[in-house]
């Protein structure tokens, strides 16, 4: 299994440049790439081109991320708009024996114990289904489990769909019975899912983030 962090979008909600904007003082990126660091090594970044990979290869070097901890994915169909393109991107290069546990730049409140258990989830289903969880509204796309067994099921999505978006895509998948969704489950916290998109959430976020590095804090003491 490998990992990958999808920091290839605009972040036009928050002003650009989501993956490096700070979060306790470090840049958003950082946090997630630690969680996954701990599972895997190396950590794939999905970017959309080369002056994205460059501001976050930098501000990572600043926070000692050595460069053999990293490997950049840059978009294959920019065309594509969305988190989908950098999953297709991603799915390409690896073979049909590899999966990827897809995380998004802004979910830094992830717990390692959720990405252990989507991990677990995958190899007791033999790497064979597209796995995501699913609330009473929606699906949420992320954390999610990509495998490349699919990508024959979903370059011919591509080809055949007049609309390209991740959605339409497990559509496709669930009618083809390729996906997995965890349904509702009481025991799976609710912060996993949480996306930043603005400043007001980013602020949001950082306070709930303070407050649990604190506690991290007393509990070593």
């Amino acid at each position: 299994m490998k990992s990958l962090i999808l920091a290839g979008g605009k972040g036009t909600r928050i002003g650009g440049k989501k993956a490096i904007k700070l979060l306790c003082k470090k840049p958003l990126i950082y946090w997630i790439f630690q969680k996954l660091k701990s599972l895997f090594s190396p950590v794939f970044i999905s970017v959309k081109n080369e002056i994205q990979e460059k501001e976050i290869k930098e501000i990572l070097t600043k926070e000692k991320i050595k460069p053999e901890e990293i490997i950049f994915i840059k978009d294959f169909y920019p065309e594509i708009e969305g988190p989908l393109s950098g999953i297709v991107s991603a799915l390409k290069i690896f073979s049909k024996e590899e999966t990827l546990l897809v995380v998004a730049v802004d979910q830094p409140l992830i717990e390692v114990s959720f990405l252990n258990y989507l991990s677990t989830l995958s190899y007791i289903f033999c790497h064979k289904f597209l796995i995501v969880s699913k609330s009473e509204e929606r699906i949420k796309p992320f954390p999610g489990v990509y495998p490349c067994s699919l990508r024959r099921e979903i370059e011919t999505f591509l080809l055949t769909s007049p609309k390209k978006s991740l959605f339409r895509l497990f559509q496709y998948l669930y009618n083809n019975q390729s996906i997995l969704l965890i349904e509702k489950n009481d025991k799976i916290d609710k912060r996993n899912f949480i996306n930043i998109n603005t400043l007001e959430e980013l602020k949001k976020v950082e306070k709930c983030f303070f407050q649990k590095l604190k506690l991290r804090k007393i509990q070593k003491s």
